[in-house]
């Protein structure tokens, strides 16, 4: 079985062009699966929340990602070797090629409240907030792979208010 693992990144603040997580595998042989992404509704003041459009990307081609805020995976087995050379990080700057566009999300950003059940409310549902799970149940169906110099990012490419939790589920091969 691949060693699995879940980045999560907390309460990151929408801005528009904006990496709100982000991966750059730079090992030669070790292989970097996405297998599932997540998004979380954060907000909890009152804000006037817009419609964040967001993308998810996959860099196929030679891709860098510079600068952010560097986050540790969590291991799903205390026994799970770190992987060697993945970057992960939020407010980054992609660069080399040009990602191919995924998936596109349009996200509200307003504050859900307990009751309403408006989209707002919906995000914050697990069931909900998966974006992306490729394996859904047929291992013919493979994830984002990430061989060496790849990468994926979720970028927001418009809006600018409210708070985003975002969790990615990888596998290190």
């Amino acid at each position: 079985m691949a060693e699995t693992f879940t980045a999560y990144f907390s309460g990151i603040t929408f801005a528009a062009s904006k990496v709100m997580a982000g991966f750059l595998n730079t090992h030669a042989t070790e292989i970097i699966k996405i297998r599932r992404v997540g998004l979380l509704n954060a907000q909890t003041a009152a804000v006037t929340g817009v419609i964040c459009q967001l993308e998810l990307r996959w860099y196929p081609a030679t891709m860098t990602l510079t600068g952010g805020t560097t986050v540790t995976p969590t291991k799903h087995d205390s026994t799970n070797t770190s992987p060697a050379s993945l970057t992960i990080s939020h407010n980054s700057t992609p660069g080399g090629s040009t990602g191919e566009v995924v998936r596109r999300v349009w996200w509200s950003s307003d504050e859900p409240a307990i009751s309403t059940g408006t989209v707002d409310e919906m995000e914050a549902n697990v069931p909900l907030n998966v974006v992306f799970d490729p394996g859904y149940g047929d291992s013919n169906v493979q994830p984002l792979t990430l061989r060496q110099n790849q990468g994926f990012v979720v970028f927001n490419t418009t809006g600018a208010a409210g708070l985003l939790d975002t969790w990615v589920e990888f596998t290190r091969e």
